[in-house]
């Protein structure tokens, strides 16, 4: 088994863990719930990435092949488009658009390192895995962008003003 492999899998099992437990652990700090459907999401699905990576890392401890191991893009969150953050208090937005903000960086995070790490290996399979994981958190990311601009939009919007950038 390669150390290297390993290393990549643990690591990356070790963020997805980060992940779940931030969606968790704000959930109850959102009012809105469209994001709290969202974080609600995010949080099973990173539960899913732990399960999925733990599974890898047996098997390939164990060097079996990792052919069974393939990955399915079903994971698409059908949510309404956010077109409105409907029923908001502007303190609300206020108080959810940081929290919004570092799920984003946390996704992004997500996806650079499953591309780098994946850039980086030798080993086809293991870089085939990582670089649908990335897509994973690709989508990930978009959907906590959407919802952030349009808080931003609303948020703006109640004030009475957008910034010129």
């Amino acid at each position: 088994m390669n150390k290297s492999v390993t290393g990549i899998l643990k690591y990356a099992l070790s963020k997805e863990k980060e992940g779940q437990k931030f969606y968790s652990s704000k959930l109850n700090d959102l009012k809105n719930e469209i994001t709290k459907e969202i974080f609600s999401y995010l949080s099973e699905m990173e539960n899913g990435h732990m399960d999925y990576i733990s599974n890898l890392l047996d098997y390939y401890s164990e060097e079996k092949s990792t052919d069974n191991f393939d990955i399915h893009m079903d994971e698409f969150f059908d949510i309404r488009e956010i077109t409105d953050i409907t029923g908001s208090k502007i303190s609300d937005i206020t108080d959810e658009l940081p929290i919004v903000r570092m799920a984003y960086l946390i996704e992004d995070d997500f996806v650079k390192f499953y591309e780098l790490t994946a850039e980086k290996t030798d080993d086809e399979k293991i870089k085939n895995i990582l670089l649908k994981l990335s897509e994973w958190e690709k989508n990930h990311r978009n959907i906590l962008l959407n919802l952030y601009d349009e808080m931003k939009k609303q948020y703006w919007n109640e004030m009475g003003f957008e910034p010129l950038f």
